[in-house]
């Protein structure tokens, strides 16, 4: 894959393809728990959503093995539609099959948008979570340093909270301490849809 593909792929597929092996198991989770974020709406039982909030949490360390085996049985009894199918993948074992089971299952769940574009909006996230792998990257100390650690600070909250709409503000906050790198910059002013994993924010918070 060149670096064109990887920036024009509207298919999460082949993108998922040249991750596996090498990307960490945390953003392959949480490319999993985006995907099902997309169809929270059509997840009608209790046990999938309950399943997915599991994947999350498990991805950051948050919960044990056990509260995702326990949430994998609950999501496999639940399972009745796609939507229920891609919370039971998100929550599976193997964190490359998770987040590529969890892409397939929520494609055919979003009805009422073409497969196409569902598809493509996935590549994307793809794209917020691993950002460039063909031009890394590098955040300085004196960015964490600046104002006390602010910035570090702002990430914290957009984590958290899953609220990324003050992005823009973080690069005005990037630029005035140093930051010049137009790929960081330009993917906070990008606009679309960011996700816990969004590769600016884990710069920040020093997260892989």
């Amino acid at each position: 894959m060149t670096e064109q593909d990887w920036q024009c792929c509207t298919d999460p597929t082949p993108l998922l393809v040249f991750l596996r092996g090498w990307a960490s198991k945390r953003k392959l989770r949480l490319f999993a728990v985006a995907c099902c974020r997309r169809v929270w709406g059509r997840m009608t039982d209790g046990r999938s959503r309950q399943a997915v909030e599991v994947a999350e949490q498990f991805a950051d360390g948050s919960a044990g093995e056990a509260g995702r085996l326990f949430s994998s049985k609950a999501a496999w009894a639940a399972w009745v539609t796609p939507a229920g199918a891609a919370a039971r993948e998100a929550v599976e074992g193997d964190a490359w099959a998770s987040a590529s089971g969890a892409s397939r299952y929520a494609s055919w769940a979003a009805r009422g948008v073409a497969r196409a574009e569902e598809l493509h909006a996935q590549a994307e996230l793809a794209r917020d979570i691993f950002g460039n792998l063909f031009c890394p990257v590098t955040v300085y100390p004196a960015w964490l340093e600046w104002h006390g650690g602010l910035l570090a600070s702002m990430a914290r909250r957009m984590y958290d909270s899953r609220d990324f709409s003050d992005l823009p503000v973080l690069a005005d906050a990037l630029e005035e301490a140093g930051c010049q790198d137009q790929d960081i910059l330009g993917h906070c002013r990008s606009g679309g849809e960011h996700v816990r994993g969004c590769w600016v924010i884990d710069l920040l918070l020093g997260k892989s």
